[in-house]
């Protein structure tokens, strides 16, 4: 938990260092396209491409993580019907012992 809290910070000032800069840099500036030239402040060109960026990163992280849940989930579930079939052995080898134990008395 304490990872996930220190990465809410540090992505905090992150990106209040990127709106300082951001806020200092209001010049107009011009983007070509190829086909068209856009004039507009660089203030807003550099929160589009923060935010794109942070689209992409979280459209990247998602995709590879639920391939390992399903993984992990076919891992689990393997270990679990192992688990069961051990925990199943045993409590047929103490019925045994226990009828073997009543018939010699």
């Amino acid at each position: 938990m304490k990872s996930k809290q220190a990465r809410f910070v540090i992505g905090l000032l992150i990106a209040l260092v990127v709106v300082i800069f951001a806020i200092l840099n209001v010049d107009p500036v011009t983007i070509s396209f190829g086909f068209t030239r856009i004039k507009l402040p660089l203030i807003v060109l550099i929160i589009v491409t923060l935010l794109l960026g942070a689209i992409i990163t979280m459209l990247l992280s998602n995709s590879g993580s639920k391939k390992d849940d399903k993984k992990l989930s076919r891992t689990a579930q393997k270990q679990f019907s192992n688990l069961k079939v051990s925990n199943d052995n045993q409590i047929a080898d103490a019925l045994k012992e226990n009828e073997g134990k009543k018939q010699t008395k």
